[in-house]
């Protein structure tokens, strides 16, 4: 006896008995079934984890050490700003280790322009007129943080240097006065990070 047909709109009922109980349930709830699906999870823990836990710690503790390196490197040159950036780098470096940001080109090359960037305005903020207009004036301070990220993605999406963490060195570097020891610390530190992750690219798996 042939199989009863069913509309094409709707699925067949041994298909639909094979799906995933989540899956079911999630399709009842229409528009926000399909937004938890897209962004969200049913899982507390990345089920992951218990087949790769040993290079999730493994992967943590070097990131641990990483971090240790780059604050020890800047040591009190850093803002919670610049420190920010180059935290969110190790993360990035370590939980996605083949992605597009955390290539060494965009590693190195986002925190240099950052770098590079925040110094101008650095110069330019902390000129003796200037200086003073801005402590009167915080608003205008806030809105020239903004046009000194919203520079950074257009420098770094035409170098090809695309690395979001480093909008936190450009506010860092801008919000300070410029000093040479601040410059090469930063510098060094992005150069630390490139090194660590090229000498640990072999090692690296991604935790996504």
């Amino acid at each position: 006896m042939p199989d009863e047909a069913t509309p094409d709109d709707q699925p067949h009922p041994l298909d639909e008995a094979s799906r995933p109980k989540r899956d079911r349930i999630l399709d009842r709830w229409g528009v926000l079934g399909d937004l938890l699906r897209e962004e969200g999870s049913p899982y507390l823990l990345d089920p992951k984890f218990r087949l790769k836990f040993r290079q999730y710690l493994f992967q943590a503790a070097l990131a641990t050490i990483a971090m240790a390196l780059i604050l020890l490197f800047v040591d009190s040159l850093s803002t919670a700003a610049i420190s920010a950036g180059l935290g969110s780098s190790v993360i990035g470096m370590f939980i996605n280790p083949t992605g597009a940001t955390a290539r060494i080109r965009a590693v190195v090359g986002g925190h240099t322009m950052a770098l590079l960037l925040g110094s101008v305005f650095s110069l330019i903020l902390f000129a003796g007129g200037i200086e003073s207009f801005i402590a009167d004036h915080s608003r205008f301070h806030a809105l020239i943080m903004a046009v000194s990220v919203g520079m950074l993605i257009l420098v770094m999406a035409i170098t090809d240097t695309e690395h979001p963490p480093a909008a936190g060195i450009v506010i860092g570097m801008a919000s300070r006065e410029w000093t040479p020891e601040a410059f090469g610390a930063i510098l060094g530190a992005a150069a630390l990070l490139g090194a660590i992750k090229l000498v640990l690219k072999r090692n690296l798996q991604d935790l996504l």
